[in-house]
């Protein structure tokens, strides 16, 4: 019996022996940084790759500190013997026939990686413990600078390794709005949106037969539209996040999306929308969670919809999205030619001395604005200002548009407007990405403004009576 007991206590012993050894880890995890050439060759540029390995394959991403540029999404990353290969061609826009992001050999030791990046320049690789952060502006004040008006409004919110600024942005339009209207500050789900947009967007792809955009990109006629359809519902009822403690990380589930509509496009036979809307909505389920048919709030239950007509009130018909383009009439609607209006809405075009008035006059009385446009230029430490300041006119504007250095790229909140000490204009706007160093509150010039904007969306009433006018049964 004491043998027995005996061998039993030395197999548990050498059991826990084998538990206790650290598992063999992926040599690529963790941090590795370097410094690699700068295209025109006139500098170099600190890079920063992240790798985890994550359902047995190596997940990453890569920050540009000296670009203050935060987690690019690598698209695959592996291993072969001691040979290193990272492609991140789908999330830089790169072609196919581009080269790899890098590809490198592990030196002896484990702590180095010499290898090329994009191809054709040097980059030498080590590991390190370097975490890069950017800055979020908490305080809508800086110094310098008369804040002239300042509408009242929700917090700021962080789409975090995301591409919904369109959904956080006119979340936050919308949660000030329903202030305004006297109802309690309440913090919306910017996800609740997302899913029936993405949904939605997966059907007119499939049913364009791959001909239409389908990428994280979208515009604030979506998120009206999924108000309209299904309401609201708090963030602290559904975050869209299978876990609080994590971030928000849609790589991996806009891949997987994306092989999925691309799988439905090249199919026949059996097919019918109720299929594909259901696997899409399968995907959504496994980063953002379902969505509850019920909930309660403050001790009262709601559905959806009884949330948004109780707690937030907005008539999503009472919104236009404004423009300024000669290539169209003024005082209508058309179509505007960007990749993200896949759903072909209407946008109302004025004059640029109309369109600034809208946007001045709006604010004036209280009405905050949410704004599309381009962040390529000039947007860095909390400020959107040109390179090189200038008047901006209607046909300078345009030549923008047509020459596409003003392209649809991001959407912010627009809150209030301010002064510098020569008596410059700006405006204050809640952004909710932080690469440039731009999180949180920013001031943009309104040289900028007139430049830069793509469109504007507003509250129907906000617009004066002698453009309404103008306008007519086109409002």
């Amino acid at each position: 019996m004491k043998t027995k007991n005996t061998v039993q206590i030395i197999l548990l012993f050498i059991g826990f022996l084998m538990q206790a050894q650290p598992k063999t880890q992926n040599p690529l995890v963790g941090s590795w940084m370097g410094r690699t050439i700068t295209k025109d060759l006139s500098s170099t540029e600190l890079v920063l790759f992240k790798l985890e390995w994550k359902n047995n394959s190596i997940k990453g991403k890569m920050d540009f500190p000296d670009k203050r540029v935060k987690d690019v999404s690598l698209d695959k990353a592996w291993i072969i013997n001691d040979s290193v290969f990272a492609d991140a061609r789908k999330s830089l826009g790169w072609p196919e026939s581009a080269p790899l992001i890098f590809k490198g050999k592990i030196m002896p030791g484990d702590s180095i990686i010499d290898g090329m990046w994009g191809g054709n320049t040097p980059l030498k690789l080590s590991r390190t413990k370097y975490v890069f952060e950017l800055k979020t502006n908490s305080n809508p004040k800086i110094a310098g600078f008369k804040i002239i008006k300042l509408i009242e409004s929700t917090p700021i919110k962080d789409q975090q390794a995301t591409g919904d600024c369109w959904s956080f942005a006119t979340t936050s339009f919308i949660e000030t709005e329903a202030m305004r209207l006297g109802k309690k500050p309440v913090v919306l789900s910017p996800m609740f949106f997302v899913r029936p947009t993405y949904i939605n967007k997966a059907e007119n792809y499939i049913r364009r037969n791959g001909a239409s955009a389908f990428t994280e990109g979208d515009l604030t006629f979506s998120v009206l539209k999924a108000y309209k359809e299904f309401g609201a519902i708090p963030e602290s009822v559904y975050s869209g996040k299978l876990d609080s403690d994590i971030r928000h990380d849609h790589s991996e589930m806009n891949k997987d999306l994306l092989e999925k509509v691309k799988f439905y496009v090249n199919s026949h036979g059996d097919l019918t929308p109720e299929i594909y809307r259901n696997q899409v909505a399968e995907i959504l389920n496994q980063t953002l969670g379902k969505v509850p048919n019920i909930f309660i709030y403050d001790g009262k239950t709601y559905t959806p919809k009884s949330f948004a007509n109780e707690m937030i009130g907005i008539n999503p018909d009472d919104y236009v999205e404004i423009t300024s383009y000669t290539h169209h009439p003024f005082y209508s609607k058309f179509t505007l030619e960007i990749e993200a209006n896949w759903n072909n809405n209407q946008y109302l075009n004025l004059p640029i001395d109309d369109f600034a008035s809208v946007i001045d006059n709006a604010l004036l009385h209280n009405y905050s604005v949410c704004w599309d446009g381009d962040i390529y230029e000039g947007f860095k430490n909390g400020f959107a200002v040109l390179d090189n300041p200038k008047i901006i006119t209607q046909r300078i504007r345009q030549a923008a548009f047509d020459n596409r250095t003003t392209e649809d790229v991001h959407n912010m909140h627009i809150i209030g407007r301010a002064e510098d000490e020569k008596g410059k204009p700006y405006y204050i706007l809640k952004n909710s990405s932080d690469n440039n160093d731009c999180g949180g509150y920013l001031y943009m010039s309104k040289d900028y403004l007139l430049l830069k904007t793509i469109s504007v969306l507003v509250n129907k009433n906000a617009i004066s009576k002698a453009i309404s006018k103008k306008v007519g049964k086109n409002l």
